[in-house]
This record gives C-alpha cells, structure tokens and sequence, in this order.
C-alpha cells in the first residue's frame, strides 16, 4: 500500500524516506512535508574568532551562499541562474552569522524552501524525496564531512584513519545509492566538496571546524591533506551513443533542457545541458523522442573535467545514430 503522507522532523525520518523512495516504495500521491530538518549548521573555532570573522574566512562562505541559491534555483526553476529568485526566497535561504566568544556559527533552516519546492517541481514525491533529502544529507550531515575528509586522506596516500559509526556508514549508502539514480546529485556533491576544500584551506593551525556539534577537522590537518590549490578545469568532449535516463523540460518559452544520460560504452553518467538556441528543431524533437531509454542516441558533448569528475557537460549535437560515429572522452 502506499504512503499517504511523510513528515519529515530529523534525520532519522530523512534518511527513512530515502530508503523508501530508493526501494520503489513511495507513492507518486504521497505528500511530502519537512518540519525543522534540515538546519545547516557550521562551526568554526580558533583565537581569531572573537566578535569577528575573520576576512579570509568570507569567500567561501559567501560561494556557499551563491551555492545554495544555485542548487534551489535548479530544483525549483530548474537553471542555474540565481536571478529568477524572489526576495522572499533568498531570505529563506540566507545564511545567518551567530559571533561567540571564540567561535562563530552559520546557520540556515531549509525546510521552508524545500518545501516550496515541493509544492511547485513537477518531480513525483519519490523523485523530491531522492533528490532533496540527498542534497541536504550532504550539505548538513557530519556523515558526509568525514567522507568528504576519508577521501582527502586517500588522495593524499595516507590510511583512512577517520572512522564512521555504523549508522553514519548506513547514511552514506543510501545517499550512494541515490546518486546512482539521479545523477544531479553528483553535480551537487562536487560543489559542497570545493565549498570544504576552499573553506579549509584558509584555516589557521589552531582553527577547528565542527559539524553539528562533531570536530571535523584543524587548520593543521588541513594543510596536510588538503591541496593548497584548486585543479584548474580542462576542456574535453564527451561523444558517443547514449540511452537518455531523463528530461527536464524548459519551464519557460527559451529555456535549456536538462537531461540525464548515460553512455553505453563505459557506463558514465552525465547530466547534461542542452541549449535550445543551438539546437535545430530536428535535433530538439530527437531530444524529446528519445527521453526516457526509449531509443539510443548520437550526441556530442562539450564538458569541464576537474580532476576526474565532470563538473559541466552542454550538448554540441544530437543525432540518431549512424554506421561511421565515433567516440571521444
């Protein structure tokens, strides 16, 4: 039997939803509430932090803010351009500043935006839940910090020394689990994992972040594992035959296509942008015939690589295929 309904209060009836939705077990009916979760909360300690906050600290936090409007604006409105945001919305949004002695917090309480977009995405209840409930584990989960801080110590060489308790290693599987299904997830996970690096970087030895009340990790740590520069992007194409899991169609006269796909070479996952102002109108109909796996596609694609993730990916063209196409990555 369906779900009826699901409030959303905390994490464990979050991260219960999504097992839900990943086991095909939400109804497209089922209503979709969240309560007081998720809270964004980011703590950040050091002799520094005294009635102040330090400038360096700001740039990150300040392309935090710009992210949380870019993943909204992409659930809700589906683009990435942040000027279709209400006042309204933005407030909702906006990280608050909470300066102690010794330590200042940033804070923002989610569930009023998620909300909206609930009411408003013409995703099914099993499709918000996937995606919302994901994006904000990651963004708000100390489960998702420790991961993203397992991973600096494997690119560094060093053993894995942070732990995750068994309930936090259940958490990531499921949002892993998540990913695999909806590939915009992966998008978002990049820009929360640059949001970190940036931000630890810029710590002093003695400075600390904490999550939700958990040392994450030193500005000493940091300097160690954290590379002191971003890897610049490299421009590569991405050509061959895909299947096209899914579309998002423009929501107003004009505007991209967005579309997950997955080539059927070597299985990568891309999402993808198509601009309709590039396209021919065969191509566009190609586009919308071939949605859903429904028949295999040709495309060319141009995408942003930044270490071995695919940050950006826009569609070049789109064609049935043809004895003679060959593929670049």
């Amino acid at each position: 039997m369906s779900i009826e309904s699901i409030k959303i209060t905390n994490d464990v009836e979050a991260f219960a939803a999504l097992g839900k939705a990943i086991g095909n077990e939400i109804g497209p009916e089922t209503i979709v509430e969240f309560d007081g979760w998720p809270v964004f909360k980011l703590t950040i300690s050091g002799k520094n932090f005294h009635g102040s906050i330090p400038t360096r600290i700001m740039p990150p936090i300040l392309e935090l803010q710009k992210e949380i409007h870019r993943i909204y604006s992409r659930a809700r409105y589906n683009t990435d351009d942040t000027r279709n945001l209400k006042q309204e919305e933005r407030d909702q949004l906006e990280l608050v500043v909470e300066i102690k002695e010794g330590s200042t917090e940033f804070i923002t309480e989610l569930a009023k935006s998620l909300n909206e977009i609930v009411k408003s995405t013409n995703m099914s209840s099993q499709e918000a839940l996937l995606l919302l409930v994901s994006i904000a584990a990651m963004m708000t989960g100390a489960f998702a910090w420790k991961d993203w801080l397992r991973s600096k110590e494997r690119i560094h060489g060093e053993d894995v020394t942070v732990q995750l308790s068994q309930e936090e290693t259940r958490r990531l599987e499921l949002v892993t689990a998540a990913m695999t299904r909806h590939p915009e997830i992966a998008q978002n996970k990049a820009a929360i994992d640059g949001f970190r690096d940036d931000l630890s970087r810029r710590l002093k030895p003695e400075d600390e972040i904490k999550v939700d009340f958990q040392p994450i990790i030193t500005g000493n740590r940091a300097s160690e594992i954290v590379p002191a520069l971003r890897t610049p992007s490299e421009e590569i194409r991405i050509d061959g035959e895909f299947v096209i899991n899914k579309v998002k169609f423009p929501s107003s006269f004009g505007g991209k296509y967005r579309f997950a796909a997955t080539r059927l070479t070597d299985g990568q996952h891309l999402m993808i942008d198509a601009h309709p102002d590039i396209l021919s109108s065969e191509q566009i109909q190609i586009l919308r015939d071939s949605s859903f796996s429904v028949r295999r596609v040709f495309m060319k694609v141009n995408a942003k690589k930044v270490r071995d993730a695919i940050s950006a990916a826009n569609l070049v063209a789109i064609s049935w295929p043809r004895p003679g196409d060959t593929e670049e990555s």
